[in-house]
């Protein structure tokens, strides 16, 4: 099996720094669009098309690296300006390599009605859908289509899509796709549909998360307008896109922030909506 590395210069300058660095393979080139969290902080970013990032933090942080195809990985931030990440090895008997037929297909996810959209804010996080198994899918076990419904400000915004196996305790396992697949998105309210057929992959019979990565960097920045009591021209920076949300009766969904997967349950995006229970408007097609 090919081996790959990543390599991570950091530098630092003071005690709260700005530390600048960039992710490469082991023949030095660069890899793009790597989220990057401070561990148990909401402060992250995403390297850029040249696999550069800038981070702004304090010292002895921790900072974890996310990146198909390439394991998790937990740095201690100090004066070593040399970091080394090991390529993921992936359980193969997960992805079956069998070619489909196409011939019937079935769309799940019971998106039909948007009540809104969720965005970022400033940090990159994942938001993971889970897929259930029903015995009705072994008459359409493969993965067609993965279908989400944007909204962006700009144009030409970029996300990242991931698919996870389901760990036994409920949370996102492995990567199921071995490289990125990164969607461009239009202005507007988007219905994005991702093609997985070259894929192959067969649904897994304890389910499957579906994930929309945001990713910090510049081509998704711009200026958000919020109001409030005190001012009706206030702005912030966000990132494009958002993902549309609908309403659901049970929590079927997990984030990734602070470089951990973190329940959604009681969460306050909920209490912020009445306590109403949403999921991002996801959907799958299945075919034979």
């Amino acid at each position: 099996m090919r081996k790959l590395t990543l390599l991570l210069l950091v530098v630092s300058s003071s005690i709260y720094s700005q530390f600048k660095g960039i992710v490469l393979d082991e023949s030095n080139k660069p890899i793009s669009y790597v989220n990057i969290w401070v561990e148990n902080e909401n402060i992250g970013t995403t390297s850029n098309e040249d696999g550069e990032f800038l981070i702004n933090t304090t010292n002895e942080k921790i900072l974890v690296f996310s990146a198909v195809g390439f394991e998790t990985k937990k740095i201690k931030i100090s004066n070593n300006d040399k970091v080394v990440l090991q390529t993921a090895v992936y359980n193969l008997e997960e992805i079956v390599i069998t070619k489909s037929k196409g011939s019937i297909e079935r769309e799940i996810g019971n998106f039909k009605i948007s009540i809104g959209s969720h965005f970022s804010g400033s940090v990159p996080w994942i938001y993971a859908k889970r897929f259930e198994f029903d015995g009705v899918y072994k008459k359409t076990p493969f993965l067609k289509n993965a279908i989400v419904f944007t909204k962006s400000k700009i144009k030409n915004a970029k996300f990242k899509l991931r698919i996870f196996s389901v760990m036994g305790n409920g949370f996102p396992g492995e990567d199921l796709l071995k490289e990125d697949i990164t969607v461009v998105v239009k202005s507007g309210k988007i219905k994005n549909v991702i093609d997985l057929s070259k894929f192959n992959i067969i649904f897994p019979d304890n389910g499957i998360f579906i994930a929309y990565e945001w990713m910090i960097i510049e081509e998704n920045k711009y200026l958000y307008k919020s109001f409030s009591k005190e001012s009706s021209n206030t702005y912030s920076i966000t990132y494009a896109p958002a993902v549309m949300v609908h309403k659901v009766e049970t929590e079927n969904t997990v984030a990734y922030r602070e470089g951990k997967w973190i329940s959604r349950k009681g969460s306050s995006l909920k209490e912020n909506m009445n306590k109403v229970v949403i999921e991002p408007a996801i959907n799958l097609t299945l075919t034979n």
